[in-house]
């Protein structure tokens, strides 16, 4: 476990390193053995509470103040945004795009200040912190704040064991103050506990000697998986953590029966879509000499369902586990790349859009089937599952699809039960607001509802890397926002999805915008021919695209990218079974269950995809060149 340490007299973190002095008193004929060593966490979260009842010279000092505050945190750091009056409204997500913070210190500011009677600050406190405690789930390993901005600091008093609560003057002084206070608690509060002692769930008091104060905490129960394994409180640090390098599904009879019927429901002649995508039960063992656990899985995937090595969901059986670094959940992903040549296109992607466009982990395992390798497989956290959990107070998660009419239309996943109507009619509402703006109006309203800057870096990224094949490949999450008068609104950010790069576009481009620029490419959302139409808005479109070229997606970066995709292929083609494996490689040279032949075509690839780029990166070099110099 990590575990914070302040003193409770000034809410600091002590100076001294206390590793040595932290014991564990275990209930009476319990033994434990136990590591401590003091470690820092990384930026993480941290929630900014406006206090209720300011006047506008008030909001606009504090606003600036909060600005300055964020310019000087840790690029990584999350910064949300909350005001506390009549209910906790959240104004801005858990981002690190500081813009839009300053968006929402606009709307702050220009709003208004109808709260007749706030809540007490005590009440206020815990919806804020209950968002910090939670958003991201128990994966990172990261700091987490909640700084009360309070006329009156002395008098606040909050006793939380998941979020350090800072209260402080609502200025810039006070907010120095915090910041000042997060970077001390973030560096010299936290140790690291490791402990080896019985298999069943106990509860244990953590103590200082020599220091008052105590902390009841509960140790879990040993993980099915790992029971009578030696006790080695070394090796259980999570930087020394090494993730397994195989994953394996195990059947009995039973179970062997309903899988394969799920793959015979997959073939041509005998396809049934509702039984080839039905959960099923089957066990998994998460390393190599593990027991199995029970675990549900269905086969993944659109097209590629009818692929031979088949894509697999799998829910684990009791608690999360780590099976990636910064990363614990029950529910994974594993997905065969059976249709990415040579396998190197998305998972490069990935790399590329990682923490902006596509936040989810992911690495390549070894995947196992009744004691026959699969080969190498992506391994993803869930999609919809983790976009829930990586923002606060998410309304909707829906998977767009090709347009019905003159609409957008969209798979709804969360919420997924109720009016699963509701989230697409809010989504046609903001069109049907957006139909008749055009210009500053259409910015504004835009940014109201839509992470505009992250959309436009999207649309931009599929020009550079010239994606024939996302119109259905993007997921917009919803969340709860306050529009500053007093009640809230949904604002959507997207997540890119199973991308593919220098493809054609459907049907010749026929569908898609018609970009008299040719700087948009197979745009065929009907928000993007509404926005990328407006002159205003394509001027901050064609900025994203320049930064895109010359800052997010270089050559270098690009270069980069690939041979770090092609370097993780190669290490694990090593192994004629896994090699052999690769039908879809063995269709590109059939000489590749050789693992040397293997390595060459995934470099062959990697190189392809290089000169793809290179081309396409001087074809929008001298579009952008062009648009610039009109007048």
């Amino acid at each position: 476990m990590t575990l914070g340490i302040l003193n409770q007299a000034t809410g600091a973190a002590f100076p001294q390193d206390l590793s040595a002095r932290l014991v564990a008193q275990p209930p009476e004929g319990i033994t434990i053995k136990m590591k401590v060593q003091r470690q820092p966490v990384a930026p993480g979260y941290t929630a900014l509470l406006l206090p209720p009842k300011q006047t506008a010279t008030e909001r606009t000092a504090l606003s600036q103040a909060i600005l300055a505050f964020a310019a000087k945190r840790p690029v990584d750091e999350r910064i949300a945004l909350y005001r506390h009056g009549d209910t906790v409204q959240l104004f801005s997500n858990f981002l690190t795009e500081r813009i839009k913070l300053a968006e929402a210190l606009d709307r702050y500011q220009k709003g208004i200040d109808s709260d007749s009677n706030p809540l007490p600050l005590v009440q206020a406190i815990g919806p804020a912190a209950s968002d910090v405690s939670e958003v991201g789930g128990a994966g990172p390993d990261v700091m987490r704040s909640l700084v009360v901005l309070a006329k009156d600091p002395q008098s606040v008093y909050i006793n939380l064991t998941n979020v350090y609560v800072i209260p402080v003057a609502p200025d810039a002084t006070g907010l120095s103050a915090a910041s000042g206070a997060i970077d001390d608690a973030r560096q010299n509060a936290f140790y690291k506990v490791a402990t080896c002692g019985p298999d069943a769930k106990f509860s244990a008091k953590l103590q200082v000697s020599n220091t008052q104060g105590d902390l009841s905490a509960s140790f879990l129960a040993t993980l099915p998986e790992e029971v009578g394994a030696p006790c080695n409180v070394d090796a259980i640090d999570t930087e020394k953590r090494v993730y397994t390098p195989r994953l394996e599904l195990v059947f009995d009879d039973t179970q062997r029966a309903a899988h394969d019927a799920r793959i015979r429901a997959t073939q041509t002649a005998t396809y049934d879509d509702v039984l080839a995508r039905s959960d099923f039960e089957t066990q998994i063992r998460l390393a190599p000499g593990q027991p199995t656990i029970l675990a549900t899985a269905h086969l993944h995937g659109n097209g590629s369902i009818r692929c031979e090595r088949k894509s697999y969901t799998i829910k684990l059986d009791g608690p999360d586990r780590y099976l990636m670094l910064g990363s614990a959940t029950d529910e994974y992903t594993l997905i065969s790349m059976c249709d990415d040549l040579a396998y190197m296109y998305a998972p490069t992607a990935y790399g590329l859009f990682a923490e902006d466009l596509f936040p989810l982990k992911r690495r390549f395992v070894e995947f196992v089937i009744d004691g026959k390798t699969r080969g190498i497989y992506l391994l993803l956290e869930k999609t919809k599952e983790e976009q829930v959990r990586d923002s606060a107070r998410v309304t909707s998660v829906m998977r767009r699809q090709y347009p019905q009419g003159a609409n957008d239309f969209f798979e709804v996943l969360h919420p997924d039960t109720g009016d699963l109507a509701a989230p697409l009619n809010r989504f046609r509402a903001f069109a049907a607001q957006i139909a008749p703006l055009t210009g500053d109006a259409l910015v504004s309203a835009l940014r109201n509802q839509l992470d505009l800057d992250q959309y436009l870096r999207y649309l931009a990224h599929q020009s550079v890397l010239r994606s024939g094949d996302y119109i259905d490949e993007v997921y917009f999450t919803g969340t709860e926002q306050a529009n500053g008068m007093g009640g809230t609104t949904e604002t959507y950010r997207v997540m890119a999805w199973d991308p593919e790069g220098y493809t054609n576009c459907h049907s010749g481009g026929v569908n898609a915008y018609p970009d008299a620029n040719n700087m948009a490419y197979c745009a065929e959302g009907k928000l993007d021919a509404k926005i990328l139409a407006d002159p205003k808005v394509y001027k901050i479109y064609s900025q994203k695209v320049d930064d895109a070229l010359n800052i997010t997606v270089t050559r270098a970066k690009m270069a980069a990218a690939l041979d770090q995709t092609k370097t993780s292929l190669q290490a694990l083609l090593v192994t004629p079974a896994i090699c052999a494996a690769m039908i879809e490689l063995l269709k590109i040279n059939p000489g590749a269950a050789d693992c040397a032949v293997a390595r060459s075509v995934v470099a062959a690839r990697a190189d392809a995809i290089l000169a793809a780029y290179d081309a396409r990166r001087t074809y929008l070099l001298a579009q952008l060149a062009t648009y610039k110099a009109k007048p």
